[in-house]
């Protein structure tokens, strides 16, 4: 019997190994990844429990990291080390993303460190961003946490608008918000005198309404996990090859 043809089958992680951890039940973002991120990047994910969105509750979640990312340096180290979750890595104040980076490299022994807020933070720097609105689905004290992180980073926020879900503090009911409701609410809330839209939370189903929002809004659009597979997508050499309905970010 002949043998099978290997050709186009290769072993996962040609690229390097990406380990994440984020809150537990935060599905989106590493379904998000495995849909967008470059299939020759393989991808590991551990669950921090995230008990309340809350800036308490934030911080009992950051501070729990570096446990997870303890896994990876002691079974099989990876190349990247990400937290997947945008207030997490504010909660601590200014140029908390950047200490958690370092955090992160050093308790995985990484190649590297990066945070969803550091990605954010080059993703508008990229795009040439100075004004933002913002669109979230925190509560209105979170909401003030991010502005002033991203107020602190150099930016103008126009306006942070939260679509609030039956009990803002749960952070499970932040996946059930449908696509079509979040691009509603973007598109509604987007102020005129503002550059970028920018859409944040690791736990939103927002990477599909991308494309169609820039269409309506006529300025670039990010998300938490389209900044997030951007960077990691750099930081590996190489895109998804669906990358270019992920918006003008893309582009650079």
């Amino acid at each position: 019997m002949a043998e099978p043809d290997f050709t186009n089958k290769t072993v996962y992680g040609t690229l390097g190994k990406l380990g994440v951890a984020m809150p537990a039940g935060g599905y989106i973002a590493v379904t998000d990844f495995h849909r967008w991120l470059c299939k020759d990047i393989a991808i590991s994910d551990y669950p921090v429990p995230l008990g309340s969105v809350s800036p308490e509750g934030l911080q009992v979640f950051a501070d729990k990291v570096t446990e997870a990312m303890h896994l990876y340096r002691d079974y099989d180290p990876v190349d990247l080390a990400f937290l997947s979750c945008t207030a997490g890595s504010q909660v601590g104040g200014p140029g908390y993303d950047a200490y958690l980076c370092g955090i992160l490299r050093e308790a995985a022994n990484a190649r590297e460190g990066y945070t969803t807020t550091t990605a954010v933070l080059r993703a508008l720097r990229t795009l040439g961003s100075k004004r933002l609105t913002i669109c979230t689905p925190y509560p209105a004290d979170v909401n003030v946490m991010e502005q002033r992180y991203f107020e602190n980073e150099g930016f103008s926020v126009g306006g942070i608008f939260g679509l609030e879900t039956a009990d803002p503090r749960d952070p499970k009911l932040i996946g059930r918000i449908p696509p079509e409701d979040i691009f509603r609410f973007a598109k509604a809330h987007m102020l005129p005198d503002t550059d970028t839209m920018f859409i944040s939370c690791t736990g939103l189903t927002a990477m599909e309404i991308i494309h169609d929002l820039e269409q309506e809004l006529g300025v670039p659009v990010v998300t938490s996990n389209s900044c997030a597979a951007w960077l990691i997508g750099k930081f590996f050499g190489r895109h998804g090859e669906n990358a270019d309905r992920l918006g003008v970010l893309y582009q650079h």
